[in-house]
């Protein structure tokens, strides 16, 4: 049975088409008399107005927006210049270096790394090692491998102090915290670095899938260069982004400059 309503609701709805229709038409004039269009067309435009200027026309992935502290939108531009980069951290860091060091000759830059086996956060902060390579290799751009260690913290919120310490260190140095290669769930301590460090300054590698040793920790030398690949995809969108061009394979092997320290307690 067909509605006794359906004469009125088309009615209702050629009746809207019609609204709509003027709304976005000029002011319509009948001799002299003039009908005012509703502002319906203004506050349609007015919204897609409020969406460009926040920065996100133009960009098909949201996640390409890094997002000032004061609630602004924004991307860097590329650093250009070359940049003495130092890359320190814990028994993670060896297989980083192999590939950054290729990175490095592609792109102008000096490199440097300093592997502390067995160290954490605690004992970077504790210690005056960050600072002293950092005025040894005239560091101008740092690369942090830790958290590994920490990864077995329940309330890893009490080593914030020491993540600070470190920041603190590095001062106004631009930099990227490396986060951990998560074999296990944390509890926490990802979240704890990430917001911690500057916006755009935190590289989350949990959920990576790495081909690992056979500790079942420690990624191989070849899932290290593609986790520093992802590193290098991920760079535009870092809060400073330098020249990371992928190397050419007329850079061959290289030995990496790096520094070790011997393990101490935790």
């Amino acid at each position: 049975m067909k509605s006794n309503y359906t004469g009125v609701w088309l009615l209702l709805a050629m009746s809207m088409v019609i609204i709509i229709l003027i709304a976005f038409a000029d002011d319509i004039t009948l001799g002299n008399w003039t009908v005012k269009k509703a502002p319906y067309r203004e506050m349609l435009l007015a919204e897609i107005d409020s969406l460009d200027n926040a920065g996100i026309s133009g960009h098909d992935n949201i996640d390409d927006i890094i997002t000032g502290g004061d609630g602004d939108q924004l991307l860097a531009e590329t650093d250009t210049t070359s940049h003495s980069i130092l890359l320190i951290g814990d028994s993670m860091t060896l297989n980083l270096a192999y590939r950054l060091t290729q990175y490095a000759r592609q792109n102008g830059h000096q490199f440097h790394a300093v592997n502390w086996d067995s160290s954490n956060t605690r004992i970077w902060a504790e210690s005056d090692t960050l600072q002293h390579f950092i005025n040894k290799f005239d560091a101008t751009y740092i690369f942090i491998s830790l958290g590994s260690n920490e990864l077995y913290l329940t309330k890893p919120e009490g080593h914030r102090k020491y993540v600070e310490a470190i920041l603190s260190k590095i001062g106004n140095r631009p930099y990227i915290w490396i986060g951990p290669p998560n074999w296990k769930e944390d509890a926490g301590i990802n979240d704890m670095i990430e917001s911690a460090c500057a916006r755009g300054s935190f590289f989350r590698s949990a959920g990576m899938t790495f081909e690992r040793k056979k500790d079942k920790i420690h990624p191989t030398r070849n899932a290290s260069a593609l986790w520093i690949d992802s590193i290098a995809r991920w760079m535009p969108k870092s809060a400073h982004p330098i020249l990371l061009d992928i190397p050419t394979d007329s850079i061959g092997n290289v030995n990496p400059n790096v520094t070790f320290l011997k393990a101490r307690n935790r």
